[in-house]
């Protein structure tokens, strides 16, 4: 029985994986276990995890054959036997302190609150593509993640749900809380929505770092995006009162431009006149110039001028999770 387990989640990750378990070898936790669950990969991650796990007897390979993430979280949690558990995911990597950093802040404040879990921050590896490194700028600001576990903070802060967290495993044995195999996207919204139901809390640390890769063209993104919005409309029917005014925007932004052609069409056509036009386009020229001061504020920030191609991934971002939504809410 270890301390903590990590269960890394994997499924053609050869690119990432060696580098991935080898940010966990190096925890100064050493009292660890990595369970590498690999949802049966087409790849040689496999034979890579296999190879490790011969000079290291803390790393232990295991199958998922539903091949979801979810799935594979679940085989994690029931191989377990630490106190604590952990997850990451194979395109991802850490630095040596992030189970300490974790670990620390779970035992400070499980003293003085119903703490469930403590999660980590997002961060955009020193290698990643331009456009994966300003998908991480873009989804930290207000504008791009509001509302969601990518946004950036300062300090440790509650949240509705974390990502790459540190939980103690007795109570998620103890509340008979799971992975739903049906999620295939937002399954850790539901996971972590289960214990907030039974009255815990969960934190998200700022220096808890999880250096993940991003999509690294504009299709890629998309097809994320959408698939981000049509698992939140699943989870948002599993659970009506989870839904937010905020998670509406997205849909609302979709929808708004086909409003848009309408009355364009309408004016053309002279069925209306320019003063309603214009009052109809008043909220897309607002939020056009709000794309672009993000954009070029974060085109600021990481001082290069190629930061503006984020006025492009905000409206991914945006119309993409709309389309998953209205896909998700009315899919059967």
């Amino acid at each position: 029985m270890s301390l903590i387990d990590i269960i890394v989640g994997v499924k053609n990750e050869e690119k990432y994986i060696r580098r991935c378990i080898r940010s966990l070898q190096d925890q100064t936790i050493k009292d660890i276990h990595i369970l590498v669950v690999d949802g049966v990969s087409s790849d040689k991650t496999p034979q890579i995890v296999s190879e490790i796990a011969e000079n290291d007897s803390r790393v232990r390979l295991l199958e998922n054959p539903l091949e979801v993430i979810s799935s594979g979280r679940n085989i994690g949690l029931n191989a377990s036997g630490a106190e604590y558990v952990a997850y990451l995911d194979g395109h991802c990597y850490v630095d040596e302190d992030w189970l300490e950093t974790l670990y620390n802040t779970f035992k400070t404040y499980s003293h003085g609150c119903k703490l469930a879990a403590v999660g980590s921050t997002y961060s955009s590896p020193q290698d990643d593509s331009f456009f994966g490194k300003t998908i991480a700028h873009s989804l930290q600001t207000f504008f791009g993640g509001f509302g969601t576990a990518y946004t950036s903070s300062e300090k440790i802060i509650p949240v509705e749900t974390v990502a790459f967290a540190l939980y103690r495993r007795s109570t998620l044995l103890n509340e008979h809380v799971a992975y739903d195999e049906t999620m295939t996207q937002c399954e850790d919204t539901d996971f972590n929505y289960q214990l907030i139901k039974a009255g815990y809390l969960l934190l998200k640390h700022p220096r808890a770092l999880v250096h993940q890769y991003r999509r690294s063209n504009p299709q890629q993104f998309s097809r994320q995006m959408v698939n981000y919005g049509e698992g939140r409309a699943r989870f948002t029917r599993k659970y009506p009162e989870t839904l937010h005014w905020y998670h509406l925007i997205p849909l609302i932004v979709f929808f708004y431009p086909i409003l848009f052609l309408i009355v364009l069409f309408l004016l053309v056509t002279g069925f209306i006149g320019l003063n309603i036009f214009l009052l109809v386009s008043a909220p897309i020229l607002i939020y056009i110039v709000i794309d672009l001061i993000y954009a070029f504020s974060i085109s600021i920030k990481i001082n290069n001028w190629k930061g503006v191609c984020s006025m492009i991934i905000f409206p991914i971002v945006h119309f993409g999770y709309g389309i998953g939504f209205l896909k998700g809410f009315l899919k059967r």
